[in-house]
C-alpha cells in the first residue's frame, strides 16, 4: 500500500516546511435575354453583398431556370427551389467528411441556359474563399439542365472542425469558362452555402489507477491565474480529482514532462481529454474530474520512483496591491506551512511591497499551525530581495483567534494580533516582516500572488535570508479607529468576551453604534441599541471595535471579543 509522509517528515532543506474582390462582369446571358440598360446595370452592381467580418453574399437572378434543384454531397442530400436573390444558406446542414479523403458531388441544376457549376471550401476558416479554395468546375456544363458531377479533395493536414462550402451555377454559355470566384456571380444564376465537419478523433487516454487517489480530498482551485500544486509527492497510475467550472479553461501539468496526463469524467469511464507534459482544455461540465498521470501513453504506472508534482492553473492573476486592505494571502486548501524555531533556529518573514500610498498597520491576522501563546515582529528593509536592516519591532496581544482547519495532524489557526502601537509603512518602499511565535509553523501557499516569494533563515542556510517557493497564509489590520481609555470613558460594556448580546451603558444617551471588525469593515448590525443590547450573535470569531455616538456627538470606542 502506497504511504504518503507527513508535512512535517517530507520537510527538505535548506526550508524547513510543511475582406474579397467585388468585381462586376459581363452579364453574359443578357445576348439572349435582352434586359433594359438599367436591369442590364443593376443586375451587374449588386452582383455581389458584403457583410462585415462575414463571408461576402452573391446576389443572382435564379427565376428563369438557371437555378440549383438538388445537392447531393457527403451525406447531405437537399432538393430546393430558386431561392430569394439567388442565395440560399444551407449551413445548418451537414456533410461528415475525413481529412485526405475524395468525395463524389452531384449538383442538379436548371435550364435556363448553358450553365457551369463551380465549388469552394473555406479550408483556412477566415471567411473568405480564397483562390486556392477554388475546387474547380463540376461536370463540363449542360445546356438541358440535369446532374452535374465531379470530385471534391480535402487536404489530408486538414484539422478537425466545420468548413463552409459553397456551390454556384451560373449561366456562362457554352463558349466562357466556369465562375472562379466565389463572391462575383453571373447575373443569372444561383448560389449555396453548405457546411462540411471534420470529426475530431475520440480523445484516448489512461483511466487506469494501481496506486488509485491521491490526495483523498477533491481539490478546488483558486482560478487566480497561477500554477497551484494539487500534490508534490504523486505516484504515476494514479489520480486527482478536481472541482471544474463548465466554460473555464484549465491548464493540467506534471513536474515530469514526458509523463502522460489523462482528464476524464468522475467516475473514470470517459476520457475527456489526454496529452504529454501539460494539457490544456476547457471544460464543458460543472463537477468533478479525474486529473490522471502515467509514466507513458501506454498506461504505465510506478511508485516511489515516479514522486511527481501535479498542478493545475485557471483564471486571470488579480491586480497588484494598492491599498492595506490588498496585503493579503488566501489559504490553499491547508496546502503546507513553514516551521518556526526547531532545532534548526528557524526565522520566516513575508515581503510588503508598498505602492504609491502611505498607510499605517496596527497588527496582523497570521494562520498558524498549532497553538500560540506570543507573537512579536520584527520589521526590516529591503536589502537586494531580502530582508535587510531591521527597522523597528512590536509585541503583539491576541486578542482573537478562529480555527481554519486541520491538516498533517495540526489545527491551522488564525489568530487576530494587535501592535502594542502601529507601524507607518512609507509609499514606494518595500518591507520585510517577520513573526516570532511559539507556533509549529506558518501555513503556506505556493499560488500567492503578493510579491515575491517569501524568506527563510535557518542553520543550513549559515544565517542567510534566503528566498522559499511559497508565501504565507495572512492579511494585514488597517483599522484606524481610536479606542478610548476605559478609565475615562463614559460607556461601559459587558460582557467581554461576547457570546451573542453585549450590554451597553452610557451616562449620556446613545444615539447610534457601529461594529467594525479589526480590518476597519463596517458589519451588517442594527446601529441601535435594543433593550440597551448589540445583537453581535451571528458575528465570527474575533476582535471588534464598536463605535457609539453619543448625545451631542461625541465618539466612544472600546474593543470587544466575539467567542
Amino acid at each position: 500500500m502506497k504511504k504518503k509522509l507527513s508535512l512535517l517528515m517530507l520537510a527538505a532543506m535548506p526550508l524547513i516546511a510543511f475582406g474579397q474582390n467585388t468585381t462586376g462582369r459581363t452579364a453574359s446571358k443578357a445576348s439572349v435575354y435582352p434586359n433594359s440598360a438599367k436591369k442590364t446595370v443593376v443586375s451587374v452592381k449588386i452582383a455581389s453583398k458584403l457583410v462585415p467580418t462575414a463571408y461576402c453574399l452573391p446576389s443572382s437572378d435564379c427565376s428563369d431556370g438557371d437555378v440549383i434543384t438538388n445537392v447531393t454531397v457527403a451525406g447531405i442530400n437537399n432538393t430546393t427551389t430558386c431561392s430569394t436573390g439567388g442565395y440560399g444558406d444551407y449551413t445548418a446542414m451537414q456533410g461528415q467528411i475525413e481529412a485526405g479523403q475524395t468525395y463524389p458531388i452531384s449538383v442538379t441544376v436548371g435550364g435556363g441556359w448553358f450553365e457551369r457549376v463551380s465549388a469552394w471550401v473555406d479550408f483556412n476558416k477566415n471567411d473568405v474563399f480564397d483562390a486556392d479554395e477554388y475546387l474547380g468546375e463540376i461536370g463540363e456544363g449542360t445546356d438541358v439542365g440535369g446532374v452535374l458531377s465531379g470530385n471534391i479533395s480535402i487536404p489530408a493536414n486538414l484539422a478537425a472542425g466545420s468548413y463552409r462550402l459553397r456551390v454556384m451555377v451560373g449561366a456562362t454559355g457554352s463558349g466562357n469558362p466556369a465562375i472562379t470566384d466565389a463572391c462575383v456571380p453571373n447575373a443569372y444564376g444561383e448560389t449555396e452555402d453548405y457546411t462540411l465537419v471534420i470529426e475530431a478523433p475520440a480523445a484516448t487516454g489512461c483511466l487506469t489507477s494501481p496506486n488509485g487517489q491521491y490526495p483523498s480530498a477533491t481539490y478546488t482551485p483558486n482560478c487566480n491565474g497561477l500554477v497551484a500544486n494539487i500534490t508534490t509527492v504523486g505516484y504515476a497510475g494514479e489520480y486527482s480529482k478536481v472541482n471544474v467550472t463548465s466554460g473555464t479553461s484549465y491548464t493540467f501539468s506534471v513536474s515530469k514532462p514526458d509523463y502522460f496526463i489523462t482528464i476524464s469524467d468522475a467516475d473514470g469511464t470517459t476520457v475527456l481529454g489526454s496529452g504529454t507534459g501539460s494539457l490544456t482544455w476547457t471544460s464543458t461540465l460543472s463537477g468533478v474530474v479525474r486529473f490522471y498521470v502515467h509514466t507513458d501513453a501506454a498506461c504505465g504506472s510506478g511508485t516511489s520512483a515516479t514522486i511527481h508534482t501535479r498542478s493545475i492553473k485557471c483564471g486571470t492573476p488579480p491586480p497588484a496591491p494598492t491599498s492595506c486592505e490588498d496585503f493579503k494571502v488566501l489559504s490553499n486548501n491547508l496546502e503546507n506551512g513553514g516551521f518556526f524555531n526547531g532545532e534548526t533556529a528557524q526565522k520566516l518573514a513575508i515581503d510588503l511591497p508598498i505602492g504609491s500610498t502611505a498607510f499605517t498597520i496596527y497588527g496582523i491576522e497570521p494562520t498558524v499551525i498549532g497553538t500560540a501563546t506570543s507573537f512579536n515582529f520584527n520589521f526590516y528593509s529591503d536589502n537586494a530581495g531580502l530582508p535587510g536592516t531591521l527597522l523597528g519591532t512590536r509585541v503583539g496581544t491576541i486578542n482573537g483567534n478562529m480555527t481554519t482547519g486541520t491538516n498533517f495532524g495540526y489545527d491551522f489557526i488564525k489568530y487576530t494580533v494587535s501592535f502594542d502601537s502601529p507601524f507607518n509603512f512609507d509609499a514606494n518602499t518595500k518591507y520585510w516582516l517577520e513573526i516570532v511565535t511559539d507556533a509549529v509553523a506558518w501555513e503556506s501557499s505556493s499560488i500567492a500572488t503578493l510579491g515575491t516569494k517569501d524568506a527563510f533563515q535557518n542553520s543550513g542556510t549559515s544565517g542567510a535570508w534566503v528566498i522559499g517557493t511559497d508565501d504565507y497564509v495572512f492579511n494585514l489590520m488597517c483599522n484606524g479607529l481610536a479606542v478610548n481609555d476605559t478609565k475615562t470613558a463614559q460607556v461601559n460594556f459587558y460582557p467581554n468576551p461576547v457570546k451573542d448580546f453585549l450590554t451597553i451603558n452610557s451616562k449620556k444617551a446613545i444615539e447610534t453604534v457601529h461594529v467594525y471588525n479589526i480590518s476597519g469593515q463596517k458589519m451588517q448590525v442594527s446601529s441601535k441599541l435594543v433593550n440597551g443590547k448589540v445583537d453581535m450573535s451571528k458575528l465570527a470569531p474575533g476582535m471588534y471595535i464598536i463605535s457609539t455616538i453619543l448625545e451631542g456627538g461625541k465618539n466612544e470606542s472600546f474593543k470587544v471579543i466575539k467567542k
